[in-house]
């Protein structure tokens, strides 16, 4: 076989964004997938009789994202619309009046000017440091735990100011997960290659894997980080402490989604909608009615909860009492089959995506610098600003590619 040009460790947006710009450049690749199937944290999953994205969902910053491109570019349909988050959400079956959307905004303003204050101030500190516990907190301590899969306690001021508000989130009808996949066509993939050790001590890298060994001249990582920290890479050498300090710095939280079909009743005739199980208390649901234009019901857990109810195999019992006390008990026979995922304990990603832990906000920047020029990492971790984001791990395996250039 030889020795590559590159070797890249894992096919999701990251790995796919690195390989493209590569085979672009006529450089000679492989890449190394340790699951059955391409797109990590993107997949469709059609059980239900229509198309729900388990990972991967939104467009986010939709107009310079490559996957909405890549989307038109394959015949798949952007449904290019606000999803009504926000001060538009609603609270369980209740429309917010103009005068609760302003009181929203007004509380969601304070607590990002206090946030921007103390961020501005070079203070890494965790976000319960900072933030009132006053009537508006449960509902910013539930948001937290949907945007970055973890508690307030857990998330760093200073990198939740660096990450840029995106001000266009569009769906794709037949699934984001699936437009992944189409990225990754004609790309030199092995799947079900779990890479074992990475030995970057000579003048080439040397890939251990449950396919084989590969050579190549250079590598890119695009492991999850809470991966690389739970030690299922060995390096040799071992890696130096501020990586190492990087990978558990920047573990995944955990969000998990619960889809029901929707098979007739209210719900059916419902538009596209977005509305908040409560906002009395963060251990609440976010829900989405015909997101993506299919008959189906979402509810999205973060944070605690997320994990707690996903170990105990309760998300979607919770998932119906939370429906059931929004719209009354008899709306659970409007619903059908259900799908929950279970991120935190998938093996190949350990979480959703990354959160930079309380004074750890610079560890993303660490991890997105070459370690040697033969041995870099990417993903969204990597990325200060757009992290959690498939728009973030494209751009980071796209910058991981071109120094590799």
């Amino acid at each position: 076989m030889g020795i590559f040009d590159a070797a890249i460790i894992g096919a999701g947006a990251a790995g796919i964004a690195a390989a493209r710009k590569l085979v672009a450049a006529g450089r000679n690749i492989v890449v190394l997938e340790a699951r059955g199937r391409v797109g990590g944290r993107a997949v469709v999953d059609t059980s239900l009789g229509a198309p729900a994205d388990l990972g991967a969902a939104w467009l986010h910053f939709a107009r310079d994202n490559a996957f909405t491109a890549l989307a038109e570019e394959g015949g798949f349909t952007v449904l290019r619309r606000d999803p009504g988050w926000g001060t538009a959400a609603w609270i369980g079956g209740h429309e917010p009046s103009r005068a609760e959307k302003a009181a929203a905004a007004a509380s969601y303003q304070r607590y990002h000017s206090l946030i921007e204050a103390v961020a501005l101030a070079g203070r890494d500190i965790a976000l319960t440091e900072v933030l009132p516990q006053d009537d508006y907190r449960p509902r910013f301590d539930a948001v937290m735990t949907w945007a970055v899969g973890a508690e307030s306690r857990e998330v760093s001021t200073l990198d939740l100011h660096r990450y840029a508000d995106s001000a266009d989130n569009w769906a794709v009808r037949e699934g984001l997960g699936a437009v992944v996949e189409y990225a990754a066509r004609g790309l030199p993939v092995t799947l079900g290659a779990e890479v074992l050790a990475i030995d970057w001590s000579g003048d080439t890298v040397r890939i251990e894997s449950t396919a084989g060994s590969v050579e190549a001249e250079h590598a890119i990582v695009t492991v999850p980080t809470s991966v690389l920290a739970s030690g299922a890479i060995r390096f040799n050498p071992a890696l130096p402490r501020g990586w190492e300090e990087a990978f558990a710095s920047l573990p995944l939280g955990v969000v998990n989604k619960v889809f029901f079909r929707i098979e007739r009743g209210r719900l059916a005739d419902m538009p596209s909608r977005h509305f908040l199980g409560t906002t009395a208390t963060s251990r609440t649901c976010s829900w989405f009615v015909h997101a993506a234009d299919q008959p189906l019901l979402m509810a999205y857990f973060g944070g605690d909860l997320s994990r707690e109810l996903e170990q105990g195999g309760a998300l979607v019992q919770f998932a119906r009492e939370e429906l059931g006390r929004i719209f009354g008990t008899g709306v659970l026979d409007e619903i059908g089959a259900a799908v929950a995922t279970a991120w935190g304990s998938d093996p190949h990603a350990l979480g959703s995506y990354s959160v930079a832990l309380p004074g750890h906000a610079d560890c993303r920047t660490r991890l997105a610098t070459p370690l040697s020029p033969r041995l870099q990492f990417a993903g969204e971790a990597a990325s200060v600003n757009y992290y959690g984001t498939l728009h973030g791990a494209w751009l980071s395996g796209s910058e991981a590619a071109a120094r590799l250039l």
